[in-house]
């Protein structure tokens, strides 16, 4: 999975491996950045918010950190990952400008933008629809399984008994894969 100027999302349950991936790709990207709402990053550049639930104050924070350090910044990171993104994106309700923008220009930029959310049926679907890559890790919720389902045939039913820390990535042409759990 080559996620140089790419667009993906994580998803899973808590405690299922998200956090331990987006590590794990991270590091192999030197010049990263984190959207770090819970402070689960130490060690690596991030940003941590002030505002970290869906509001006007936290949406203006996050337009003006993004385009600060990412969109407006010439010498923006290779990679910027948002966790916990369903908190600022989420479903039935518009992008911000600078998530917008990111969803639509990070090609553009030169960089690779991925979200991070629990529960695809949280997450505004622009940021999943329009993934190049989709990562999922165990999700056991009704709607999340017809949810994958409809997206890609049979997808939603391998959810559910996914071993621990195993994921299945889903690529641009919708065929999916299960992998073995990444180590830091």
């Amino acid at each position: 999975m080559d996620l140089r100027n790419k667009r993906f999302a994580i998803l899973g349950l808590q405690g299922s491996g998200k956090t331990t991936l987006a590590k794990w790709i991270l590091k192999n990207f030197p010049s990263h950045l984190v959207y770090d709402v819970l402070k689960e990053y130490v060690g690596f550049n991030r940003y941590i918010p002030k505002w970290r639930q869906y509001g006007l104050q936290s949406l203006e924070e996050l337009n003006l950190a993004a385009n600060k350090l990412i969109i407006g910044n010439e010498k923006r990171p290779a990679i910027f990952i948002m966790d916990e993104a369903n908190r600022y994106c989420p479903s039935k309700r518009p992008l911000p400008d600078a998530v917008l923008a990111l969803n639509d220009w990070s090609r553009h930029l030169g960089i690779s933008f991925g979200v991070i959310a629990r529960r695809p049926v949280q997450l505004n679907t622009d940021l999943i629809e329009l993934a190049h890559y989709i990562i999922i890790f165990n999700l056991k919720g009704k709607n999340d399984v017809e949810y994958f389902n409809s997206f890609v045939s049979g997808l939603g039913d391998q959810l559910p008994n996914l071993p621990k820390y195993h994921f299945i990535v889903v690529d641009e042409h919708r065929n999916y894969e299960i992998y073995a759990p990444v180590r830091l």
